[in-house]
């Protein structure tokens, strides 16, 4: 085991009062399995127009992104320089790609520390679904830390959906970072249902008239679990667009911080862009903080933000359980009518089926 200070993770690009405690987020001093080899790796490789390379940490590849965010310049350096499964996957000009392309991380206690380095490129003109997933086969602890850049070039669509069906004894962090030309498309999105600690980062650059970059999001907070997630989207070109879009739900004494900021800058006239988080508070201890940002260096925008949260609407559960429901049914049928939408965009019914189950014994607390 090695002990590691994760403190001041997830720093927001602009800062606010301390005492708020949002500016950044601090674990302490964690201990962390050796990064050896990780062998539960199920990833289908032969698909059409799609190209797999699985890359050395020996190597530096030219296509490493500098992440101005990320969780913090040391794990993005060790996703860099001491992974132990590191995958580029391009997807070919002009390809259309209809099957989604899974990668599937199985922790357990001979693969319990993971760190993953994933670079995906979509050429001109392409199209494809990146589905990653992170799950507990048992109970054992575990260290997962996870960099994935995408490079989204002139009319591609990229979609990546990042799973955590992780235990409660698993250290989850996971940055990402996307790069987006003319006219191409970057839909992100993420589910968090399990771990301890649970730290996201995600950053969409859209540098290309038309980019667009959109973020649906869903948690779920039991038991002590702390969640700290920052979204970054930074609108360069003319006439952009992102929309961040997160729902979750906080149960027991779960602790939840959000950080949302879009950032107009200067050139991204007639650019549009609007971000909404809400949180469900299951527990008079569940604790949820917000600090949604809009940043402008240009006139001609529209920027809209909001973030709320506050417990289930008691008429909807009286209605419920006047119906036969129990407290806890009725508790997971609104959850999951918050939840749906999201969940019903990721392109495998295997892996939604495997969210919802995770989903209701979460609720469960099972």
């Amino acid at each position: 085991m090695k002990a590691i200070n994760f403190n001041n993770l997830n720093k927001t690009p602009v800062r606010t009062k301390k005492w708020l405690n949002i500016n950044d987020v601090s674990l302490g001093e964690l201990n962390i399995g050796e990064i050896k080899e990780f062998n539960n790796i199920g990833f289908a490789t032969n698909i059409k127009g799609v190209h797999i390379q699985k890359l050395e940490n020996k190597t530096v590849s030219p296509l490493y992104k500098e992440f101005v965010y990320g969780a913090s310049e040391e794990l993005i350096k060790q996703g860099q320089k001491e992974f132990n499964a590191g995958y580029l996957i391009t997807i070919e000009k002009n390809s259309a790609i209809n099957e989604p392309i899974i990668i599937d991380f199985g922790f357990n206690k001979d693969n319990s520390t993971l760190v993953d380095n994933i670079i995906v490129v979509g050429e001109e003109n392409s199209k494809a679904s990146i589905i990653i997933k992170y799950r507990s086969l048992d109970d054992s602890k575990g260290y997962h830390n996870g960099i994935c850049a995408i490079y989204s070039k002139k009319n591609s669509n990229i979609k990546l959906t990042k799973v955590n069906l992780l235990n409660d004894n698993i250290i989850h962090i996971d940055s990402n970072v996307a790069d987006v030309e003319e006219s191409g498309k970057v839909h992100f999105i993420n589910t968090d249902l399990g771990g301890e600690y649970r730290v996201y980062n995600y950053h969409g650059d859209l540098k290309g008239e038309n980019s667009s970059s959109n973020i649906d999001s869903i948690y779920l907070g039991s038991k002590n679990s702390l969640i700290d997630i920052n979204y970054i989207v930074t609108l360069k070109g003319i006439a952009s667009k992102s929309n961040i879009n997160v729902k979750g739900a906080l149960q027991d004494k779960a602790k939840k911080s959000f950080k949302g900021t879009l950032d107009f800058k200067q050139g991204a006239s007639k650019s549009v862009g609007a971000e909404d988080e809400y949180c469900m508070l299951l527990s008079k201890d569940a604790k949820a903080k917000a600090m949604p940002v809009l940043l402008c260096s240009e006139d001609d925008v529209s920027g809209e933000h909001s973030a709320s949260s506050g417990k289930i609407d008691e008429s909807k559960l009286f209605y419920l359980m006047s119906r036969g429901l129990t407290y806890e049914d009725a508790k997971i049928v609104i959850v999951r009518a918050a939840f749906n939408p999201i969940i019903d965009a990721i392109d495998d019914e295997n892996t939604i089926n495997e969210i919802l189950e995770k989903l209701n014994r979460g609720l469960k607390n099972e």
